[in-house]
């Protein structure tokens, strides 16, 4: 890897028979006409990351593994880099209008136009980029559209079986694969409206309200009331509501157990641009405590200041530890919401696994009991193994009867050992919640791509240490899983 100071140039079309208006530039080739740019098919040996700097193909690779394998975030990337390189940095010649040091906002430039030029690759495509706005704002309709595409049976890996997470049972001469997954879900989110369950978009990262919620901010905080806030402040006149705001009143121990939550939360990148996690979504009551019931059993007026963020991340993995589904939850983990996320993701009752563990199993089979759901009675659905020792009470007939993973014969082998590892979840969310700094002020487009590009890049590393292992993983022909379409 070097440091270089080089000249850019571009070329315009010189054609005098028509009037073509396209311009070509080392990286990509610009249409005036549509005012885009197509960047040439292929990966790239050199990333054009912006207007003043290329960085290798294998930079790029670098700080995308880097973060996958070790949650290095773009901050610590680019720190990374100038340290290695002060000797060249410093030797750069002086005088150059544009210095070699890397910033944050280069590398997260970088990360995403490289994944979305992989993706372009691999899919014998290319990339057109809006040219209106900057870098970052004129990737964001193609991050979401990427998102989009990697929805249900589309994601990669979601087709994926091998010997740890299927197991073969012939009845009748007939040969029956029984595919095992497990659903759970991690607490990392992203700022989002603070209307429970409001799934529109903020028109600002420091918003605290969607656009169709905007008239909220001039509402009083405090649960219950309505009277308008004065300006500068989240609650009313009020002088209870009042006291309720003011960080003064809080008490010690809110205050210790605040700076401890913002210690864990705070990352690099909001140092750099002198923000904190200053504004996070508490409850608060009128002594300046999180909120809980008094010895004299009276309620306690209670606030809700600050932003409010999207609840957790479901997820649902094979238990070989391929994620094959991911979706963002806003209000709650819900029961509902589970119910929905899973049928997005099996479309089909033939394509759901033969059994999905699930810390919540009991509740969710109550829930189908109560509306008459019988979408998902081919798919046994035990809690797993680890929680229904700690979490759940033996004295419990419902959850004993429907999702005693005991009660499945084919989830024991000969030796009465599981056949199946129901911690593949726990296993992933200890991975994926490393990226909770890194991921918290990302906006919504970003850190849906991130995540996934994350879950992709450890899908593939999984996969590989599965064939070298003799597991035998193979990618199923999605049709088969998904059988007739209704």
């Amino acid at each position: 890897m070097y440091i270089l100071p080089i000249f850019g140039t571009s070329h315009a079309c010189s054609s005098s028979f028509i009037d073509c208006q396209t311009r070509y530039s080392p990286a990509y080739m610009i249409d005036a006409q549509s005012n885009s740019r197509a960047y040439y098919p292929g990966l790239p040996r050199h990333v054009h990351v912006s207007t003043h700097l290329f960085l290798e193909a294998a930079v790029c690779e670098r700080f995308t593994n880097s973060s996958a394998c070790a949650w290095v975030s773009f901050t610590n990337s680019a720190r990374i880099y100038n340290a290695e390189h002060h000797e060249a940095i410093a030797r750069f010649p002086e005088g150059w209008s544009v210095q070699p040091s890397l910033t944050t906002v280069a590398v997260s430039d970088m990360f995403f136009l490289y994944a979305l030029l992989r993706n372009r690759f691999e899919r014998k495509t290319y990339l057109v980029v809006d040219r209106q706005g900057n870098q970052s704002e004129r990737l964001d309709p193609l991050l979401v559209d990427r998102t989009r595409s990697m929805v249900g049976p589309a994601r990669e890996g979601w087709n994926h079986v091998c010997n740890k997470c299927c197991s073969v049972k012939t009845i009748d001469g007939v040969h029956h694969i029984i595919r095992a997954a497990v659903m759970d879900g991690i607490a990392i989110g992203r700022p989002c409206c603070g209307v429970h369950d409001c799934q529109k978009p903020l028109p600002s990262q420091r918003a605290r309200f969607c656009t169709s919620h905007a008239d909220l901010n001039n509402e009083c905080a405090v649960i219950g009331c309505k009277a308008r806030v004065t300006p500068g402040h989240q609650t009313c006149e009020e002088p209870s509501h009042r006291t309720i705001e003011d960080p003064a009143n809080r008490s010690s121990l809110f205050v210790l157990r605040r700076r401890l939550e913002r210690l864990k939360a705070f990352t690099v990148e909001q140092a750099d641009d002198g923000m904190g996690a200053t504004d996070e979504l508490v409850e608060v009551d009128e002594d300046g405590e999180c909120p809980s019931k008094s010895d004299e059993g009276n309620v306690k007026p209670r606030a809700r200041i600050g932003r409010r963020r999207t609840h957790n991340e479901q997820i649902v993995v094979a238990t070989c530890g391929v994620v094959l589904g991911r979706a963002t939850m806003f209000g709650s983990e819900g029961i509902d919401g589970t119910r929905l996320f899973l049928r997005a993701l099996y479309p089909t009752q033939a394509s759901l696994p033969g059994v999905l563990f699930y810390d919540n199993a009991c509740s969710f089979k109550k829930h189908l009991d109560t509306i008459g759901d019988t979408y998902f009675d081919r798919c046994a659905m035990p809690v797993d193994p680890f929680h229904a020792k700690t979490k759940h009470k033996e004295s419990d007939t419902f959850c004993n009867q429907h999702c005693n993973a005991a009660r499945f014969p084919d989830l024991i082998l000969e030796n009465k050992k599981w056949r199946f590892n129901s911690s593949a979840a726990e296993m992933t969310n200890a991975w994926l919640g490393g990226f909770q700094a890194m991921v918290r002020e990302m906006r919504p487009p970003r850190y849906d791509f991130f995540l996934d590009e994350m879950i992709l890049i450890r899908n593939r590393m999984i996969i590989e240490d599965l064939r070298r292992a003799g597991e035998n993983p193979q990618e199923a022909p999605r049709e088969d899983i998904l059988g007739p379409l209704a």
